[in-house]
């Protein structure tokens, strides 16, 4: 994946699509490392989903920085706070909910956050926050997944502990570095 002439400007979509597909047999909700062909295969695998019902995944774009290359998407929703206020929300994390009729590579995103492990840079599992965006998959360059989790749902508490998370790796420009060339 690279920002040259030469490349497919539907493999995206097309990854994307199988996660989608590949989530709705395991789980009908609406609205190796790095690899989205092993992630869905482990999604799907009789043995291996353990009740996984999301792959996990980064959307990445090209060309912006020449010098860090490949850098994370943030997509923003809009999180409804328990106590009736609202706020807007960033996230590198999604999950597929499903693409939007009549549109090949147009799709309906959810932001995660991730339940940290550690560090920063490992995670343990997601939380869904139920914030959604729809999102036009052909404007990226590539996509890299997470292994398949039982994805876990947000309240206050995790959606602030993930917001922090993120701030952390939209701030720190050498985060950002090697979040993009960590495998």
């Amino acid at each position: 994946m690279s920002c040259g002439k030469s490349y497919n400007d539907t493999c995206v979509c097309d990854k994307v699509r199988k996660i989608a597909d590949a989530q709705d047999t395991v789980d009908q909700n609406c609205c190796d490392s790095g690899s989205c062909h092993r992630a869905i295969q482990d999604l799907v695998s009789p043995t291996g989903g353990n009740g996984a019902d999301t792959v996990p995944f980064m959307l990445l774009c090209g060309c912006e920085n020449t010098f860090a290359g490949l850098l994370p998407y943030f997509g923003w929703g809009i999180y409804k706070y328990s106590d009736g206020c609202s706020g807007p929300i960033p996230s590198p994390f999604f999950r597929v909910k499903k693409f939007v009729e009549g549109k090949r590579c147009c799709a309906i995103l959810e932001l995660l956050y991730p339940e940290l492990c550690g560090s920063i840079f490992k995670y343990e599992n997601f939380y869904r926050t139920g914030v959604c965006i729809e999102v036009d998959l052909s404007k990226f360059t590539g996509i890299t997944c997470f292994h398949p989790v039982a994805a876990l749902n947000a309240n206050d508490d995790t959606v602030a502990a993930g917001l922090e998370t993120v701030q952390q790796l939209k701030s720190d420009p050498s985060m950002m570095g090697a979040m993009t060339s960590a495998d």
